[in-house]
């Protein structure tokens, strides 16, 4: 179960991997330290983190490559996300994403960061997707976020029609 979590969400500290364990920090450090060579440590924006030792030079080398989805409220991803980590999410935009009373947004994800939050609702033959970027994306971006809004609609047997508000 550890292998799996780091090659999903790695790297990540023993604090992340606990609350995704729902354990204890020290226990999920016991669980990873069982994994000896196979898992390195390092530090990442001033934090210790683990990873497989396999993914290092695929991780050295990555370079933002303009992946963009329309995650849906409680992906798995974004529960299991750092929450604290501005890398992922600037800390002025948690309480977007992450609401009271466990309350979890669709997000809209650009490169691995949380670029956004989202909604949809179905009027007839069409999907209305309203997309919230957290901040001014740029065309590329924005024709991106469009096609998987496309996506959606053809999923759900349904036409798509996007609507920005504005940062």
């Amino acid at each position: 179960m550890t292998r799996r979590y780091l090659a999903a969400y790695g790297p990540a500290s023993r604090e992340t991997y606990a609350r995704w364990l729902g354990s204890s920090p020290a226990y999920a450090g016991r669980l990873l330290a069982r994994l000896g060579d196979e898992v390195l440590q390092a530090e990442l924006a001033g934090e210790r983190v683990w990873l497989r030792a396999a993914d290092l030079d695929e991780l050295r080398t990555a370079e933002p490559d303009g992946v963009v989805r329309l995650l849906p409220a409680f992906d798995p991803h974004v529960v299991a996300a750092p929450r604290d980590a501005p890398a992922v999410l600037d800390p002025a935009r948690r309480d977007r994403v992450y609401r009271p009373q466990g309350w979890l947004s669709p997000v809209l994800l650009v490169d691995g960061r949380f670029a956004g939050v989202w909604r949809q609702e179905r009027r007839d033959a069409v999907i209305a997707v309203e997309i919230e970027p957290f901040e001014d994306l740029g065309a590329e971006t924005r024709a991106a976020a469009e096609v998987e809004a496309a996506r959606l609609g053809a999923f759900l047997g349904a036409g798509a029609d996007v609507t920005w508000v504005t940062p």
